[in-house]
């Protein structure tokens, strides 16, 4: 097959080099003039690092250099995958378009016309066999719309996305207002306090963040980023470990989380700064985990950021009005607010009720495969706490499918439909709705790669599954799976034909 391939991320690369590994000849689009998705020098902001340690945080047939610290700046990110681009030949035989952007992806007939327009205006059309879009969920930037908003801007304000801070003389002397308390708005929060006249942090809601280590002493990994940590939150189809903590292991499950509450609110200081969040901390895993920003609190211990309870519900010249009626002079507006989960809009809007439900969330199968569109998937929409691994492991039972490779039998179409939407209904359930359209699958990252595993029917060795209950995942231990499925297809049948749209 031809196979058209949007984005350059982790998801887009290792989905083409292991396209490529059985046979199919790709091409990869992106917008942006480097590789890297989310770390691409066009979209990371001052400061920002990886939560996950290195070794964790990698494709399986290539590790982080070791002489990168434990937690990776986005520049060594994204150097990561420009290496791993040239390692696997994407970036030869014109496989790799950088600067240029999808415009329009077009059905027709066996495929998919795929319109493109390069940074130099120069516009294009090609006809593949197959569209995978690899453009993840952290692609469109959200920025609330606010109340008089225009002439805030009129007046000389600014308002940028973290991922649209370049640099921090954007802000340098200027009164800021940081939007958001997830990882982007508090890392933002703490590089801007270094050089802004004044930095509040605007939060809706407080929730935990953990230590990087626990006490002072245990690196988190091995709490959260183990098997062992993962049993501790119930799947929609759980292990029995999962069944166990969730019933008779109940009351351990509870001390276990309540002491890691004190734990974090003594170390963080909390208390003192009466951040304690409202939730049990347990919910620090309802969609995604976020640690706490080095020197985050400790900024807000000394002054130099301010917390403010609430929402910006207008803008005009030279301030910004809260929720709780006070009004902040503000000169930048900075917005730590997530991602948009939409259609990408490439796509035919007819698709929209067919790849999402009635509320906007994605209905995907494996949050691979739309039902009844041929020829079209999704790879990177499922957002875990190995994001790589499971972007890997995606691809690789994407190309199984393709070739008739998957050892399960794929359901029909209905059932398919069935499950995605089930599973969408439980994480309605279990996060209140936090989980980003139906593409975050936080905390059970192994859950997603165990089924995957189980459909292409092939399985790390036991001893690297047993150190996963106690250590840290490591996706090498997967290196050799691509091996394992592409002997096991050599002695197969042709896999699938491109089907008629």
């Amino acid at each position: 097959m031809h196979v058209a391939i949007v984005g350059a991320g982790f998801s887009g690369l290792v989905t083409a080099s292991t396209l490529l590994a059985f046979g199919h000849s790709i091409v990869i689009f992106e917008t942006a003039p480097d590789v890297g998705g989310v770390w691409s020098r066009s979209k990371r902001y001052p400061g920002i690092r990886t939560q996950n340690p290195r070794h964790t945080y990698a494709l399986s047939s290539m590790r982080m250099s070791a002489s990168y610290p434990l937690h990776p700046k986005g520049e060594q990110v994204q150097s990561y995958l420009e290496e791993y681009a040239r390692l696997n030949g994407l970036d030869r035989e014109g496989r790799l378009r950088l600067g240029t952007e999808v415009v329009k992806g077009e059905r027709n007939g066996c495929g998919w016309v795929i319109h493109t327009r390069s940074s130099d205006g120069e516009y294009q059309s090609s006809h593949f066999d197959h569209l995978v879009v690899a453009s993840g969920v952290y692609n469109v930037p959200h920025i609330p719309e606010l109340k008089g908003l225009d002439s805030f801007l009129a007046s000389g304000g600014r308002i940028v996305h973290t991922s649209q801070l370049r640099s921090l003389d954007e802000v340098a002397g200027k009164r800021v207002v940081v939007l958001g308390y997830g990882k982007s708005a508090c890392d933002a929060a703490v590089e801007v306090a270094r050089c802004a006249h004044t930095t509040t942090l605007v939060a809706k809601s407080l929730f935990w963040k953990l230590p990087t280590y626990i006490g002072g002493v245990l690196h988190y990994s091995y709490l959260l980023l183990t098997r062992v940590g993962e049993t501790l939150f119930p799947w929609i189809r759980p292990w029995r470990t999962q069944r166990f903590m969730d019933t008779i292991g109940s009351p351990l499950r509870r001390l276990l989380f309540s002491s890691l509450g004190a734990i974090t609110s003594v170390q963080l200081g909390l208390g003192r700064l009466s951040m304690v969040p409202d939730t049990p901390f347990e919910t620090i895993a309802r969609s995604t985990i976020s640690l706490a920003t080095p020197g985050l609190y400790q900024a807000i211990s000394n002054g130099e950021i301010t917390v403010r309870r609430g929402t910006v519900l207008s803008a005009r010249p030279g301030s910004v009005s809260l929720s709780d009626g006070t009004t902040l002079p503000t000169e930048v507006i900075v917005c730590g607010t997530g991602w948009r989960h939409d259609l990408p809009s490439f796509l035919p809007a007819d698709l929209i009720p067919v790849l999402t439900d009635s509320s906007g969330n994605w209905v995907l199968y494996r949050h691979i495969l739309p039902v009844q569109v041929p020829n079209l998937s999704f790879i990177g929409f499922a957002s875990s706490l190995f994001c790589p691994l499971t972007a890997e492991l995606s691809a690789l039972w994407l190309a199984a499918y393709l070739t008739g490779g998957l050892l399960a039998p794929i359901p029909t179409e209905e059932e398919q439909r069935r499950q995605a939407e089930d599973a969408v209904r439980w994480l309605d359930d279990r996060t209140n709705g936090c989980h980003a359209k139906g593409t975050s699958i936080v905390p059970f990252s192994m859950s997603f790669v165990d089924e995957l595993l189980e459909d292409l029917g092939v399985g790390i060795g036991w001893w690297d599954y047993l150190r996963e209950w106690v250590l840290p995942v490591d996706p090498a231990a997967y290196k050799g799976l691509l091996v394992q499925v592409l002997k096991r297809q050599a002695s197969r049948a042709p896999g699938r034909k491109c089907e008629k749209i």
